[in-house]
C-alpha cells in the first residue's frame, strides 16, 4: 500500500517532505521486551497516513486504534484493507472497557507499538494541545498491570508539526481561499485589510449566524467571549435535558458522556419517532459544540503565522461544507519530534484513577514541550506585503 499511500498524502494533503528529531528515544526501545503506546498530537487530517512514514523510518509496523466511522464507505473495502494495515475500529463513544481490552491485547499479545491519539479529535491547532483524555493512560496502565514484571510499558509522546515549504506561496493561496469564503457569505472582499483582521471579521460573521440560530439574536463582546458563551450554553442545555445536571469535567469528556447516552437511547428499537428525532437534534448540537471548541479565539491573535491562518481557514471550509477533506493551499513539510518516554511502572503504586490523571498530566507536559521545541511557523510580518 505504500505507493498509493504516498500518492494520497502528496495529492490530498500536500505533504512532500519529512524530518525526524530525537528518533533514538523511540528506536532504542524497539526490539526490546518493552511495549510501546505511541501518543501523538492530532493537528491535521493527514496524521493517520503520515504516521506510516514514521513506522517506515523505524523499520517497524504500528497498530492503530481508529473510530469505526473511518471504516464506513468504499462499499466495505475499508473493512478488508484497514485491518491488514494494522488499523482496527473502536466505538469511540461506546463502552470504555472494550477499548481498554483491545489496547491491552495489542500491547500484550501482538507486541507492536500501538498508536492512540490522546486528544481524541482533530482540532487543527498545530502549535497547541487541547485537553488530553485519560483513556490513553488508562490503556497503558491496564497493559502494564497485565504484564506485571514481565516487561515495561512506555507511552511515547510524538509531536507532529506541519510547516509550509514556501510561506509566500502559501499566503497568496490563503488570500484566494479567504476571498472564496467571503463570497459564500455574499460579502465583498476586503484585501486592503490584514489577513488576521479579515479572518476575525469572517469568524464574527459565521458566529453571528450560529448565535441567531441557537440564541435568537447576536451577542456583543469579543469573538473568544462569544464562542465560549455559545459553546458552554449549548452544552449545558443538552446536559441538563439528557443527564439532569451540568458536568464538571473537561469539555471533550462532557460531550462524550452525553453522546454515549444519546447513542444508547437510539439503540432502542421501540423509541418513538419524535424522541428519535429529538436525539438526533441533540447530537447535531453536540457536533456544533465540538466545532466551537476547536476554535481557540486567541490562536491567530497570539502569533499570526501562515500556518495558524491556514489551519483556521481549513476549519472554516470544513465546517461550512459539513466536513470532508480540504487540501492545503501549498506544499508542506512534516516534522516528527519524539518526546521523553513515560515509564508506566512508575505509576503502579497509585490508584488507577489517580494514576491515569497523573500520567495524562505528564503526557500533556511532554507533548506540549516537544511542540514548543519545534517552534512556531512563519510570522506574516516576515512576508512580502
Amino acid at each position: 500500500m505504500s505507493f498509493y499511500r504516498r500518492r494520497l498524502i502528496l495529492r490530498t494533503h500536500n505533504v512532500s517532505e519529512y524530518a525526524y528529531e530525537e528518533l533514538d528515544r523511540l528506536r532504542n526501545l524497539l526490539g526490546t521486551e518493552a511495549r510501546l503506546l505511541i501518543a501523538p498530537n492530532h493537528p491535521d487530517n493527514a496524521d493517520g497516513l503520515t504516521l506510516f512514514e514514521l513506522a517506515d523510518e523505524l523499520g517497524t509496523m504500528f497498530c492503530y486504534m481508529a473510530t469505526h466511522e473511518l471504516f464506513e464507505g468504499s462499499y466495505g473495502l475499508r473493512y478488508m484493507v484497514f485491518p491488514r494495515c494494522g488499523i482496527f475500529p473502536i466505538e469511540r463513544d461506546g463502552a470504555a472497557l472494550s477499548a481498554l481490552k483491545a489496547a491491552k491485547d495489542v500491547l500484550v499479545r501482538m507486541k507492536y507499538p500501538l498508536v492512540v491519539y490522546p486528544e481524541g479529535e482533530i482540532y487543527h491547532t498545530n502549535d497547541r494541545l487541547t485537553p488530553l483524555r485519560e483513556g490513553t493512560a488508562a490503556m497503558a496502565l491496564t497493559a502494564q498491570k497485565a504484564l506485571k514484571d514481565e516487561a515495561p510499558v512506555y507511552i511515547v509522546p510524538v509531536a507532529l508539526k506541519y510547516r509550509y515549504r514556501d510561506p509566500q506561496e502559501a499566503i497568496e493561496g490563503l488570500i484566494r481561499q479567504l476571498d472564496r469564503l467571503e463570497q459564500r457569505l455574499t460579502w465583498s472582499n476586503h484585501r486592503e485589510e490584514s489577513m488576521p483582521r479579515r479572518v476575525y471579521r469572517f469568524a464574527s460573521g459565521v458566529l453571528a449566524l450560529k448565535e441567531v440560530e441557537f440564541l435568537g439574536s447576536t451577542r456583543s463582546g469579543t469573538v473568544p467571549q462569544r464562542v465560549a458563551y455559545l459553546r458552554d450554553r449549548l452544552l449545558a442545555r443538552v446536559e441538563k435535558r439528557r443527564l439532569g445536571e451540568i458536568g464538571s469535567d473537561d469539555l471533550p469528556d462532557r460531550v462524550s458522556a452525553v453522546n454515549r447516552h444519546l447513542l444508547d437511547l437510539l439503540k432502542d428499537e421501540e423509541l418513538a419517532d419524535s424522541e428519535r428525532a429529538a436525539c438526533r437534534r441533540d447530537l447535531n448540537i453536540l457536533f456544533t459544540v465540538v466545532q466551537l471548541f476547536s476554535y481557540p479565539g486567541d490562536y491567530i491573535h497570539e502569533w499570526p503565522t501562515v500556518e495558524r491562518i491556514a489551519e483556521t481557514l481549513i476549519k472554516f471550509e470544513q465546517d461550512l461544507a459539513g466536513g470532508g477533506y480540504v487540501t492545503p493551499v501549498s506544499d508542506r513539510r512534516l516534522t516528527f519530534r519524539i518526546g521523553e518516554p513515560i515509564d508506566m511502572r512508575d505509576y503502579l503504586g497509585e490508584k488507577s484513577r489517580t494514576a491515569a490523571a497523573m500520567c495524562t498530566e505528564e503526557l500533556s507536559k511532554r507533548l506540549q514541550g516537544a511542540l514548543d521545541e519545534l517552534g512556531t511557523g512563519t510570522h506574516i510580518k516576515d512576508l512580502k506585503s
